[in-house]
C-alpha cells in the first residue's frame, strides 16, 4: 500500500514541473466552484421561473422591463436592515400579478409602507442577508431569526406604532389583555422613550378585607376565582387546600377595621325583589356591572366587578355602607356616589344580597386559624407576590418579582426550555407558556389563566413586538401612543365631580373613560338651562343605547355648582357660544334648512327630528336640539365635526356657510313641545 502511495506521489509531484501543473489544476477547479454554485443558485432558479411565468402574459413587455436580474438588495442603515429577499420575490411590486398565487412570484398586498423604505425583514423577520431559502426563512447554526408565522405578523407593526391601530385588531387586543389582566403588575415592560407599560385593572386593597367578606369566601376565591365570577381577571394559582386555608387566615387576621365602611340602617325595609330590580335598572348599574342571566349569558358592562353571586361574597352591613358612600371604603373607586336614601340603600342591598350561589361555599368548612397557619399564610402571600397587585398592610410591594418582558420578542431559542413535542420557535414557546405556565417546571409561580386560543395568539403577538429592534428604534421612526393626561377638575366643583366619578365615564381634556360623551368643550356646546334640567333628571339622547347616565339625587346647590363650572371652564376657543342667537331666524331660512336636512344631506338616516317618520337611531335625537345646543356650536359642527370631536362618526361634508347657517336655523327651531319662535324681517 505504501508503495502505491509513493508511486502516485512520484507521478504527480516527481519534479517541479509536474508539481506546478497539478497545483494549478487544483487551484483552477477551486476557482470554478464559486461560479458554478452561483449559476445553479436558488435565487437564479426563481428568477428564471419568473421570466418563464410572465413570458406569455399580455403585460409581459412591461413586466420584463421592470425585471432586474442578479442579487437584489435593500439597505436601510437606520433600521439595521439588509434585505436580499427581492432576489427571489421578484414580483412583489407588480400589482398586475394579482392573479398569481404561486410563491415567490405573488405581489405584496397593499400596505401603507413602501418596500424600499422598510424592507421585508422589519415585518416578516428572517435572515435578510441570506441568499438561500433555508437560511433566509429558518433558524440555522449561523442565524437565529426565522420567518415570523403569518398569524403573528401584526407584532411587527407594534415595533414602531405604540398606540392603537385600526388595522391591527390582534395586536390591539393583546396589548389590552396585558394591561387589563394585570400582567404588567409582575412583569416590567419598558417602552421606547423610557415609559413603562401600566396596568389598567383595579385590584382591591386587602387591608380591610374582613369588613367586606368572610374567610370562607376568600378560601373559595383563592381555590378558583372563575367559579365565583366567569369574568374575574385574577388567575388561578392552583393552591392546595392547606395553602388557601392559610392565606385566607392571614388576610383576615391582618385586616383592620375601617370606621364608617359598614352601615346599620335605622329604617327596616322589607325585601321587595320587584322594587330592587327597578332601582337597579333606574340606577343603570348594568352600565358597569355584568350579571349572568337565566340563559347563562353575561349582561352588562365590565367597568365594575360581576355581580352574579355578590350575595355570597359581601357582608350585608358592608354592602349598605358601600351603597351609602363607596368612597369611605375605597377613595379611588370608579363607582359614583349616588346619594341614595336609607330606604333606597335597604331596597338595593336586599336585591343584591339575594344574588347568591348555594354551591359556592357549601363544602367550605374552616376551623379557627392557628398562629402557625397565619404565619405560613403571610409567607405564601410574599412568595406568590400578592402585593404586586393588591395593597396588603405589612407587605411591601415586591420589585422585579417576575422576569422583565421588554425584549422577550428577541429572546434566543438557545435560552428556552421546550416541552416534548413543541416546535422549537420563540412564538410557540410564548404561546405555550401563556397557555400552560406550570408545565415548564414544578416550582414555577406563574398562575393559570383562562385565555381562549384567540386571546393567547393576541398576547403572543403583543409580546413579540417587544424586541431588540423596537427597543433600540430611533425616536424619528417611532409613532408614540396618544398619551393620557392626568387632568383633574379643580375647586369645589372638582371635588363634587370626583365624588360622582364623572371621569369613569366621561373624558375631559384627554383623561377619563369613553362610555359617555367627551365633556372638554361642553360649556360651548350646551345651553345652561338644559344642563341644569339634565343634571336634575338625566334623559336619553340616543334611544338605541342601553347605557345611560343615572340620576344622582343632587341638590339644587350642587347642580348649580356643577353647571357654573362646566359652562365657565369647558369652553372651546374656536366656538363663541354667544356669537349666534338662539331664536329669531327667518322662516325661509328655517325651511331651507329643513329641505337640506331631509334632502341634500339626508340627516334623517342617523337622526330623528320627526318622531313619526324619522328612523335614525345612530346619532342623538334632535327633537329638542334647539333647547339643548347653542347655535354657534351647531354651525361649527356642521362646518367640521372632527375639529370639535376627533374620531366622531359624523362625516365632514365640506358644507358651505350658507348651508350650515340654514341647517343651524332649522335645528335651533326644534324646541320639543314648545312653539318655535321665528322672527320675520
Amino acid at each position: 500500500m505504501n508503495d502505491n502511495h509513493k508511486s502516485l506521489w512520484q507521478r504527480l509531484f516527481g519534479d517541479s514541473v509536474r508539481a506546478f501543473g497539478v497545483v494549478s489544476l487544483v487551484f483552477l477547479a477551486s476557482l470554478a466552484i464559486a461560479p458554478a454554485k452561483n449559476h445553479f443558485s436558488e435565487w437564479r432558479h426563481y428568477q428564471h421561473g419568473y421570466l418563464k411565468l410572465i413570458r406569455n402574459r399580455s403585460d409581459a413587455i412591461t413586466l420584463q422591463r421592470h425585471f432586474q436580474g442578479g442579487i437584489q438588495q435593500i439597505w436601510l442603515p437606520d433600521l439595521g436592515v439588509v434585505d436580499r429577499c427581492t432576489s427571489c420575490h421578484v414580483g412583489l411590486k407588480e400589482a398586475s400579478l394579482g392573479d398569481v398565487n404561486v410563491q415567490p412570484f405573488r405581489p405584496h398586498p397593499a400596505i401603507p409602507h413602501k418596500l424600499d423604505q422598510f424592507g421585508c425583514t422589519v415585518c416578516h423577520r428572517g435572515q435578510g442577508a441570506a441568499t438561500t431559502v433555508a437560511e433566509a426563512h429558518n433558524s440555522t447554526l449561523a442565524w437565529e431569526q426565522p420567518i415570523l408565522p403569518a398569524k403573528y405578523i401584526e407584532s411587527s407593526c407594534g415595533g414602531c406604532h405604540q398606540g392603537t391601530l385600526p388595522g391591527t385588531p390582534q395586536l390591539n387586543q393583546g396589548r389590552y389583555l396585558l394591561s387589563r389582566y394585570g400582567c404588567v403588575h409582575c412583569h416590567t415592560v419598558k417602552l421606547s422613550g423610557g415609559k413603562i407599560m401600566k396596568p389598567t385593572d383595579d385590584p382591591p386593597s386587602l387591608s380591610h378585607i374582613a369588613d367586606k367578606t368572610t374567610r370562607e369566601w376568600i378560601y373559595a376565591w383563592l381555590k378558583d376565582p372563575q367559579a365565583y365570577a366567569g369574568t374575574a381577571t385574577m388567575p388561578n394559582f392552583k393552591l392546595s387546600d392547606d395553602d388557601a386555608r392559610d392565606i385566607s387566615a392571614f388576610l383576615i387576621a391582618n385586616s383592620t377595621s375601617l370606621p364608617g365602611d359598614t352601615a346599620t340602617l335605622s329604617a327596616k325595609t322589607a325585601v321587595d325583589p320587584a322594587a330592587g330590580a327597578s332601582l337597579y335598572g333606574e340606577s343603570f348599574c348594568s352600565s358597569c356591572h355584568a350579571v349572568q342571566n337565566a340563559a347563562g349569558n353575561l349582561v352588562g358592562g365590565n367597568v365594575g366587578p360581576e355581580l352574579t353571586r355578590v350575595g355570597s361574597k359581601v357582608k350585608p352591613e358592608w354592602l349598605k355602607g358601600w351603597l351609602r358612600n363607596p368612597r369611605t371604603y375605597d377613595a379611588e373607586t370608579a363607582m359614583s356616589h349616588y346619594r341614595f336614601s336609607d330606604a333606597q340603600v335597604a331596597t338595593l342591598s336586599g336585591f343584591l344580597m339575594a344574588k347568591t350561589d348555594s354551591d359556592l361555599l357549601a363544602n367550605v368548612h374552616l376551623d379557627a386559624a392557628t398562629p402557625e397557619q397565619i404565619a405560613h399564610g403571610k409567607r405564601l402571600v410574599s412568595d406568590y407576590g400578592c402585593a404586586s397587585c393588591h395593597e396588603i398592610a405589612g407587605i411591601k410591594k415586591p420589585e422585579n418579582f417576575a422576569p422583565e418582558l421588554s425584549r422577550i420578542g428577541s429572546k434566543p431559542v438557545t435560552q428556552l426550555v421546550f416541552l416534548p413535542g413543541m416546535q422549537h420557535t420563540l412564538p410557540e414557546y410564548i404561546a405555550t407558556k401563556i397557555k400552560q405556565p406550570r408545565a415548564f417546571g414544578q416550582g414555577l409561580k406563574m398562575p393559570q389563566y383562562t385565555f381562549t386560543p384567540t386571546q393567547i395568539d393576541s398576547l403572543a403577538t403583543a409580546l413579540l413586538a417587544f424586541n431588540d429592534r423596537s427597543a433600540g428604534l430611533s425616536p424619528s421612526l417611532t409613532v408614540a401612543a396618544k398619551s393620557e393626561s392626568d387632568y383633574q377638575p379643580a375647586g369645589k366643583a372638582g371635588k363634587l365631580m370626583a365624588d360622582l366619578a364623572c371621569l369613569s365615564c366621561h373624558r375631559i381634556n384627554g383623561h377619563g373613560g369613553d362610555m359617555a360623551p367627551d365633556l372638554t368643550w361642553e360649556g360651548s356646546s350646551v345651553q345652561r338651562q338644559w344642563l341644569v334640567d339634565f343634571l336634575k333628571n338625566p334623559n336619553t339622547l340616543r334611544p338605541a343605547l342601553i347605557r345611560r347616565m343615572p340620576r344622582f339625587n343632587l341638590t339644587d346647590g350642587e347642580i348649580n355648582e356643577l353647571t357654573d363650572y362646566i359652562m365657565t371652564v369647558y369652553q372651546s376657543a374656536a366656538v363663541d357660544r354667544d356669537s349666534m342667537p338662539l331664536s329669531g331666524y327667518l322662516q325661509g331660512q328655517v325651511e331651507l334648512g329643513k329641505q337640506l336636512f331631509y334632502g341634500k344631506y339626508a340627516c334623517q338616516g342617523c337622526h330623528i327630528v320627526d318622531t313619526k317618520t324619522d328612523k335614525g337611531y345612530i346619532g342623538p335625537t334632535l327633537t329638542q336640539v334647539g333647547s339643548r345646543l347653542t347655535a354657534a356650536w351647531i354651525f361649527a359642527w356642521m362646518k367640521n365635526p372632527q375639529a370639535l370631536r376627533p374620531g366622531t362618526v359624523e362625516p365632514n361634508r365640506a358644507m358651505s356657510d350658507e348651508d350650515a347657517q340654514a341647517l343651524t336655523a332649522f335645528l335651533i327651531s326644534q324646541k320639543g313641545g314648545a312653539k318655535s319662535e321665528v322672527a320675520k324681517k
